[in-house]
């Protein structure tokens, strides 16, 4: 009986997978209802950290990104002043009035915020100093020579975005103070400094945003900018040393990292983010004795018990591994021959179980992968191809607009002026068009229209009538480039080429409200409901997509990318009376410190 016993287990074992896997986890669930019983506090402590250090991760990087916003914010009100022309201008003067504006305007920048301790103006022109805090209340100005020798100032001047963090833990005595944010207003043609603001900050907002970090009271909170050196700190630090922790807190893409370490004795729970704008790192230490307090009297008893199953639970997994797991092994080395680029191997395993299928399909899938290889090397062979035929059929613009000129040339020698016209109009809107700016001033535009307007003339002939009403404070306004071109011929495709009698085209430039207006009107046959509400729709996409076949979707795009969401662009149109298509721009003018 015992016999027939063991041989009919043996057969379970040794048969099917699926009876050896059935076998195999059945035993471990057998292991594991065991454990439970003997192994809670170690369960209990694991989901613990586990717990902490899950809600933690998210914490951090929740209070690092709303430190972002909030610096970010204070970084926003330093570039502020760069939108305000008046006061960019008062700073290159040292008269008495442009004193006064810079002075009022400093005060409307202190008092807007109540976490702002003390702000300081410092203008390398004049040489002066402004300074209004907290303590002193009123605004004091005086002769600076000493803030162009600080760190800060040569690190703002120098760095890519003319900006400096200052701690208050290095610099800055005051208790209410915790860090000061210098930017170095420059004027962008030449890169010569303009002005530095300092905003220095308490700790109004900044206690708001660490106050749910604080959720243990033997744990540490510090913050370390780029260089490592310490920013803010809550909790001891005195066993910590040179901060030795901090080479563990690395960029991990906006994720917060978690790792184990250890100070003399004691263990700790490392929790670590770094900012994604201003790459300071928000760490968080707190003893792992400190989370396991709530299971630590059945800590000895637990780890005996546990130590004495665990090591039988390793020999069983071991044995029923090595019974299991021989022909995996041996496909598992297939597998990493495979890796290797060995493509031609062809290993049949014996047998009807599941391993043999996955061996048969394995061998399917590199076959294909080879044939696979195999397309892929001839599409690169015909993709490079492609492209030798595209370098081939290109054409230099430059050579083309010389080509151009030395025609107009030969037409003015045979006294064929109109020959000499068009081809001057031709090579003047194609030196436009590969002009190296996406903004251009209203009157170059313009000039670029002349010139078109003699080919469609050529073109269309008297059918063709077009007139301007531009009014002199736009011409300098700046416009993307070619977007009055687009206006026109859309005007052009849309209307006279679908008309047999003459089309007339007004455009027009006016100032209304501190914006520029442009209109395009014709007499054409105006857009149907349907195309005018597709075209319409296309607006509200996301402006980043391009669309070929809508060329005013591009242009509205455009418009929104270089002139942000105060500018737009509308159309009025009716079926056979005609369209109007208007772009509204903020004014913005060719200046010395822009």
């Amino acid at each position: 009986m015992r016999a027939k016993w063991l041989e009919r287990a043996s057969r379970i074992i040794t048969g099917r997978l699926r009876n050896k896997l059935i076998f195999t986890f059945s035993m471990i669930v057998v292991l594991i209802v065991i454990l439970l019983t003997y192994l809670s506090y170690r369960q209990t402590v694991q989901m613990n950290q586990q717990n902490y250090i899950v809600n933690n991760q998210k914490l951090m990087k929740l209070v690092n990104q709303n430190l972002d916003r909030y610096v970010g914010q204070i970084d926003d009100l330093t570039l502020s002043p760069r939108n305000d022309t008046k006061f960019m201008d008062s700073l290159l003067s040292g008269d008495y009035l442009d004193q006064v504006y810079i002075q009022n305007q400093i005060k409307n920048m202190f008092y807007s915020r109540d976490d702002i301790e003390k702000i300081s103006v410092y203008t390398p022109i004049t040489k002066q100093g402004y300074t209004i805090s907290r303590k002193t209340v009123s605004l004091t100005q005086r002769p600076d020579n000493v803030t162009e020798q600080t760190s800060w100032y040569q690190e703002a001047v120098k760095g890519p975005t003319f900006s400096s963090i200052e701690s208050a833990m290095y610099g800055v005595d005051s208790a209410s103070e915790w860090m000061t944010f210098h930017r170095v207003l420059i004027n962008i043609t030449n890169k010569a400094p303009l002005a530095a603001i300092s905003i220095t900050l308490n700790y109004h907002e900044f206690n708001k945003i660490l106050l749910d970090a604080a959720d243990k009271p033997d744990a540490f909170i510090g913050i370390f900018d780029e260089r490592n050196q310490l920013m803010y700190k809550q909790g001891r630090d005195d066993a910590f040393g040179h901060y030795d922790f901090l080479p563990l807190v690395k960029d991990n893409g906006g994720e917060a990292e978690y790792a184990a370490w250890s100070a003399g004795k004691t263990d700790y729970v490392l929790l670590g983010h770094v900012s994604q704008r201003y790459h300071w790192k928000l760490v968080k230490l707190i003893p792992v004795q400190v989370l396991n307090q709530a299971a630590s009297h059945i800590r000895t008893l637990n780890l005996l018990v546990g130590g004495g199953l665990l090591l039988f639970f390793i020999i069983i997994i071991i044995i029923l591994s090595n019974a299991i797991t021989s022909r995996l092994k041996t496909f598992s080395r297939r597998i990493e021959q495979f890796g290797e680029g060995h493509f031609e191997l062809d290993y049949r395993m014996q047998g009807t179980d599941e391993i043999a299928q996955l061996s048969k399909k394995f061998n399917q899938m590199v076959v294909n992968i080879n044939e696979l290889i195999a397309e892929r090397y001839e599409i690169k062979i015909n993709e490079r191809n492609a492209r030798l035929r595209a370098l081939e059929a290109q054409i230099n613009p430059h050579f083309l607009y010389n080509s151009l000129q030395a025609i107009s040339t030969e037409a003015i020698i045979h006294e064929m002026d109109s020959i000499h016209l068009m081809v001057d109009a031709l090579a003047s809107s194609l030196r436009y068009c590969i002009k190296d700016s996406e903004t251009v001033p209203l009157s170059d535009e313009l000039a670029h229209i002349d010139n078109y307007l003699i080919l469609q003339h050529a073109r269309f002939g008297s059918r063709l009538h077009v007139d301007m009403h531009i009014a002199d404070e736009t011409r300098s306004c700046m416009i993307p480039k070619m977007s009055v071109q687009i206006l026109l011929e859309n005007a052009i495709e849309h209307a006279l080429e679908q008309m047999t009698e003459a089309i007339h085209i007004h455009i027009s430039a006016a100032m209304m409200l501190e914006q520029l207006a442009l209109t395009v009107t014709d007499n054409g046959p105006g857009f149907t409901p349907e195309r005018l509400a597709y075209v319409q729709s296309s607006f509200n996409d996301n402006y980043l997509d391009y669309k070929e076949e809508i060329g005013l979707k591009n242009l509205f795009s455009r418009i929104k990318l270089l002139f942000g969401e105060a500018a737009g662009l509308t159309i009025e149109s009716e079926n056979g009376n005609g369209t109007v298509i208007r772009i509204d721009l903020p004014v913005r003018r060719e200046r010395g410190h822009v």
